[in-house]
């Protein structure tokens, strides 16, 4: 969907999120600075738009084996006509939140997401994410990490998603 189509007046930038809407089967990995998997499980992303198309919202859930939801959380994600950037913010289900707002853009490689995490023990941490190899049957979410010496970064997260799914 175009960003005409959304609202009158959008700039092209606000339909960037066009192909996250509908419902997807993925699968979550966790890696280290080598690219190895820590870990693995299948996991949902379910995504609509809100207020006439002037958001999206999406939901997340992480599974287990069984199906039965472990770990999940909501994005709310606008396009500001102020500043012309995506903001979001993610909130965990059943978990301290710390409402750290992402911007973002697209480009011809994906769309590409910057904040800073607050840790647990209050230091912020700056952390990347990107949607990328998008078509219409699916994506790839990644989330990367700066390494310890802060010049290098690696991917510590991946999500394949496929569409489908309730």
């Amino acid at each position: 969907m175009s960003a005409a189509e959304l609202y009158p007046g959008a700039p092209a930038a606000a339909s960037d999120y066009a192909f996250l809407i509908g419902n997807w089967q993925c699968r979550y990995e966790q890696l280290d600075p080598q690219g190895k998997t820590l870990f693995s499980a299948p996991c949902r992303w379910q995504a609509q738009y809100a207020f006439d198309h002037k958001m999206v919202v999406d939901d997340f859930s992480l599974l287990d084996a069984q199906g039965k939801v472990t770990y999940a959380g909501r994005t709310l994600r606008t396009f500001s006509l102020q500043d012309k950037r995506w903001h979001q913010v993610f909130l965990p289900v059943q978990m301290s939140a710390t409402l750290n707002p992402f911007t973002g853009h697209r480009d011809k490689e994906g769309v590409h997401l910057k904040v800073e995490q607050r840790l647990p023990n209050g230091e912020l941490q700056p952390a990347r994410f990107r949607f990328n190899q998008i078509s219409d049957n699916g994506f790839v979410w990644e989330s990367s990490k700066q390494l310890e010496d802060g010049d290098k970064w690696y991917v510590d997260m991946r999500i394949t998603a496929e569409r489908g799914g309730e």
